[in-house]
């Protein structure tokens, strides 16, 4: 029972919680580059003693590993802990273009002395899931002056086109880019040789909202004809 004279081998334990490095949250856009912090809780472990935490993210549509351009995404990181219990952060940094609508996990191991001594590796658990959403965009545009779809074709005219979106990213910044397409013709509307476009930037506080654009020109040749607001949405000019 001498405490001196014993020696402990504990058994060290890891949980992980995996977020978009840009926006602190379990969702990220799907661009082409992106990072994921996995952060790493440990617990038992033996201080002053070197470790290396290994990760690798996984389909969870597929439970397989994920791989970009036909190579796994992994990650790791060498420490030496202070305490018995603490955190060190793991990040993947990699091309998501390919994965909207997907979701991705984090399953981590960590070694000492290149023995695996701990894992945690579950495709269920959200806290080491991040998903790439799918955006979702539609508009309605009508006259600033009397909210129809109607406008005068007198002198400078103001079209506004509500953007509704669903499906993005909070934290996320987002421009929408509008053009003014003339229907009869199915092209862009052209006034005084230019086409007629707006956009707007903004930072997305809920991933369903709403956007107006403003397009502001002059309709006085446009009797008789209709004009469609056509809308795009990007995030880090994609």
């Amino acid at each position: 029972e001498d405490d001196g004279q014993t020696v402990r081998f504990p058994t060290p334990e890891i949980r992980t919680t995996a977020v978009n490095a840009e926006t602190g949250t379990h969702e990220a856009a799907a661009t082409k580059e992106v990072a994921i912090v996995d952060t790493v809780r440990y617990e038992n472990l033996v201080t002053g003693q070197e470790y290396t935490v290994k990760g690798v993210l996984m389909d969870k549509a597929t439970g397989e590993r994920l791989l970009v351009d036909g190579k796994e995404v992994t990650a790791e990181a060498k420490f030496t802990p202070k305490e018995k219990d603490g955190s060190v952060d793991v990040t993947f940094t990699f091309d998501a273009g390919g994965l909207m609508g997907s979701k991705v996990v984090a399953f981590e191991s960590l070694y000492v002395k290149g023995v695996e001594v701990a894992v945690h590796a579950d495709i269920e658990d959200e806290d080491q899931t991040v998903e790439f959403p799918e955006p979702k965009i539609r508009t309605t545009a009508t006259d600033a002056e009397n909210g129809t779809h109607e406008s005068l074709a007198v002198g400078e005219v103001t079209i506004v086109d509500t953007v509704k979106y669903e499906g993005l990213v909070v934290g996320q910044k987002y421009t929408v880019k509008g053009t003014l397409m003339d229907k009869a013709t199915g092209k862009e509307l052209l006034v005084d040789g230019q086409a007629v476009t707006s956009e707007k930037t903004f930072v997305a506080e809920a991933k369903d909202g709403s956007v107006r654009i403003t397009f502001t020109f002059d309709a006085g040749g446009l009797m008789g004809n209709k004009v469609v607001a056509f809308e795009r949405l990007y995030v880090k000019g994609v």
